[in-house]
């Protein structure tokens, strides 16, 4: 085995459009990169910092997270899911689009990027993640 046989973690998540008989569309996302925290935490240090304090309690309840990153704001929440497309770009345009399909990427991208779940994750990730904070 060799680091060549490593993927990053994807799913084809399909949008139902229902509006003007539009078709289905699959759009395929992926598991966050080190790349990608690297640019969240360029762009949305305060957030990211905020996540990471609010995930590193004992008190923190299971399952508010997705709730939690969907209350900071539509540029975060495009920002990431355009980084989980591999469009980033893409971000203004994802703002766009209605909150239901945003929160179905989103959660995708997420359970893909995180798949012990948030807090579990973030706890292996602290040190690095406390080191992209500090630049």
């Amino acid at each position: 085995m060799s680091l060549l046989d490593l993927v990053t973690p994807s799913k084809k998540v399909v949008i139902t459009q229902a509006f003007g008989g539009k078709p289905e569309v699959a759009i395929e996302v992926f598991g966050l990169t080190t790349e990608d925290f690297i640019f969240l935490a360029e762009k949305y240090p305060l957030i990211l910092a905020e996540i990471f304090l609010r995930n590193s309690k004992a008190d923190n309840e299971k399952g508010s997270d997705v709730g939690f990153i969907l209350s900071q704001g539509a540029d975060f929440i495009a920002a990431i899911i355009g980084c989980g497309c591999q469009e980033r770009d893409a971000a203004d345009w994802v703002k766009t689009k209605p909150t239901i399909i945003q929160a179905e990427l989103l959660t995708e991208i997420l359970a893909l990027t995180f798949p012990e779940g948030l807090k579990k994750s973030l706890q292996k990730l602290a040190p690095t993640i406390a080191l992209l904070l500090r630049k």
